[in-house]
């Protein structure tokens, strides 16, 4: 697909394409993105790693966006 797009005069799309997963691995779960987009877990999971991130921060980033609890459950 590359080639077909350079030949188009697109120029390279590999740092588009690399910033894209390090995007949705640092957004989404890695196991999860995979199941989202159809890839396999060793693909998004090297991304992961790759990204630097950790589950912790994932859960601190989904925390920050709930409200906090009115009262105890």
């Amino acid at each position: 697909m590359s080639e077909r797009l350079i030949r188009h005069g697109i120029p390279a799309t590999r740092p588009a394409r690399n910033g894209a997963w390090l995007s949705l691995v640092s957004s989404v779960h890695w196991k999860m993105l995979a199941d989202l987009i159809g890839t396999c877990d060793a693909t998004a999971h090297r991304w992961h790693k790759h990204s630097a991130t950790d589950r912790a921060s994932y859960v601190a980033m989904r925390m920050k966006d709930q409200p906090p609890p009115s009262a105890p459950e």
